[in-house]
């Protein structure tokens, strides 16, 4: 059982490298790293160095890809059954940007994540942020964070995986204040599973979440190494209209989507949460407006926050329009409808999705509201 006393399954090593690690199913989420000495990087995969003959593993406890129920995350994060089956748990949606000019010119889109992250520490909310570091034409690490220059040196998205919980279980182990943490939707509910365990509940001050439909292989940063035209970029986008966009000497280089897919890690087609569901806000592009983000509020601790940062002038807000919100359905409900008919045809990728009767049912509807 875990820390709220709910039966969880059990797994160790030896499921974790026949599931996951050995079924091309890891995230790189960095979750399992830092809980076991036989587990490392590799190059661009999470691999052991040497067998571990244990039956259970927090290593397989704690991976997003070895079983993820999506009800009983709702219950742990918002206190309710079953939410939204599209947007997850959330109390409010809103437009929000920083107003911190140098956050903004250094954050991706308005800037919001790395705002938060800044009010967080600044505020006392938080002594530490984890956060993903790493310059838009190399693979991106982990970097715990405690001061402004770290924060915006961190700033922007990194649109390659990143074992950014790496760190966690070391820090955690250590003792301290209260940690924020930043990470894309696996990271997040690799996070609230490690929360489960009772190993991190006092020591979250914020966790936020970034949207992510797929992410790249490290690989990726050596393609652009092999370019003239944006070896030197100075920040990278995936816009709507598809590919890669580099920002290089004021001047913009898009990459077509054909020349990117090679790239996307397959793990990242069997995910079932683009807009972290389970972090206290989660963040994203609007599609819309490239000076604002989108926010999601999932939690109280996380409205507080953000409720704080508001009144501090760190973040100003706007309402959501209401015209953009099917759009952001549509998103939601093409990659979530693939993903449960994958799951339901007996794909042995989407086998890890514990997906209750309930769940499936409001998925249905909704693909039946936007056929």
């Amino acid at each position: 059982m875990d820390a709220r006393g709910v039966e969880v399954e059990r797994g160790g090593p030896a499921e974790l490298q026949a599931r996951v690690l050995g079924a091309g199913l890891c995230t790189a989420c960095g979750a399992c790293l830092g809980h076991c000495p036989y587990l490392k990087t590799l190059g661009e995969r999470v691999a052991f160095i040497h067998p571990c003959p244990l039956p259970e593993g927090r290593c397989f406890e704690v991976c997003p890809r070895a079983a993820l129920d999506p009800d009983r995350l709702d219950a742990q994060v918002a206190g309710a059954g079953p939410a939204d089956p599209l947007l997850g748990p959330h109390r409010a949606l809103h437009f929000a940007r920083a107003l911190d000019p140098e956050v903004k010119q250094r954050g991706q889109y308005g800037g919001v994540t790395t705002a938060l992250t800044l009010f967080a520490l600044g505020s006392g909310a938080a002594e530490a942020a984890l956060l993903t570091a790493g310059s838009p034409t190399a693979a991106p690490h982990p970097v715990v964070a405690r001061d402004r220059a770290t924060v915006l040196a961190a700033a922007g998205t990194k649109y390659s995986a990143c074992a950014t919980l790496a760190p966690l279980a070391p820090l955690l182990r250590q003792g301290g204040g209260p940690i924020a943490v930043v990470g894309r939707p696996c990271q997040v509910a690799a996070l609230r599973k490690v929360e489960a365990r009772g190993e991190a509940e006092s020591r979250l001050a914020v966790v936020i979440g970034v949207f992510c439909f797929w992410a790249l292989t490290p690989a990726f940063y050596r393609f652009l190494a092999s370019r003239a035209d944006v070896a030197r970029a100075a920040k990278m986008d995936i816009p709507k209209e598809g590919g890669v966009v580099v920002s290089v000497n004021g001047g913009a280089v898009r990459i077509p989507l054909d020349e990117v897919r090679p790239f996307i890690r397959p793990a990242c087609q069997h995910c079932f949460d683009p807009t972290a569901e389970w972090a206290d806000l989660s963040v994203g592009s609007t599609e819309y407006d490239p000076d604002w983000n989108t926010l999601v509020v999932r939690t109280a601790r996380g409205q507080a926050l953000l409720d704080a940062a508001v009144a501090a002038g760190a973040l100003e807000l706007k309402p959501y329009p209401a015209e953009r919100i099917p759009i952001l359905r549509a998103a939601l409900r093409g990659k979530k409808t693939r993903v449960l008919a994958a799951l339901e045809a007996g794909s042995a990728e989407t086998a890890y999705l514990q997906l209750s009767p309930e769940r499936r049912a409001g998925l249905r509807s909704e693909a039946g509201a936007g056929a």
